[in-house]
């Protein structure tokens, strides 16, 4: 198993709806933390963060 297998088994897991609140939950976290101060950085690190994993639900995000 290599680290492209690894790679694809993260994207799927994260794909659903627990990966999903994964994302949701490290987002507060930060937002939380950081408070508006970096809101634009928090922002676009979530936007690649789902463009890196893909998903069914936004077609601009399909791979």
């Amino acid at each position: 198993m290599g680290a492209g297998d690894i790679m694809r088994g993260l994207r799927r897991a994260l794909r659903g709806d627990k990966g999903r609140q994964v994302l949701d939950r490290a987002e507060d976290a930060a937002r939380r933390a950081a408070g508006s101060k970096h809101e634009d950085k928090i922002r676009k690190a979530r936007r690649a963060a789902d463009r890196a994993i893909g998903g069914d639900d936004d077609p601009r995000t399909r791979r």
